[in-house]
């Protein structure tokens, strides 16, 4: 486990003449097809709030990945609420399902029911 490490990655994704047409002009840039993805894990301990909030505000957008067996930790609703301060939309993404599904063992509506709290 890292901690008090904000790592980025940057990568360039284009796209084809087939898929540009499904988007809006507000979109992309006339004539360009590509895009630049910035892609920044910063830390989600409470000791560096900081380093969280200087990293939303230089993003369009947020990833939040939240464990399915655990559910949302305190500091993770506090990222959220930075998020949506800084005017970005996250997008919460579930993670270890198999392992809620295979550990906790619980019935369909149950399983459903945990997943619905969390999210």
């Amino acid at each position: 486990t890292r901690y008090g490490t904000v790592t980025g990655v940057s990568m360039f994704y284009e796209l084809s003449d087939y898929d540009m047409k499904f988007l809006e002009p507000t979109q992309f840039h006339e004539g360009k097809s590509g895009f630049l993805i910035n892609l920044i894990d910063s830390p989600g301990h409470v000791d560096f709030s900081s380093e969280v909030t200087a990293a939303l505000r230089i993003t369009d957008g947020a990833l939040v990945v939240v464990d399915a067996v655990s559910g949302v930790c305190v500091q993770t609703e506090t990222v959220l609420r930075q998020a949506m301060a800084e005017r970005i939309k996250p997008i919460v993404f579930m993670n270890k399902m198999d392992r809620a599904l295979l550990e906790l063992q619980l019935d369909k509506e149950s399983l459903y029911s945990t997943f619905r709290q969390i999210v």
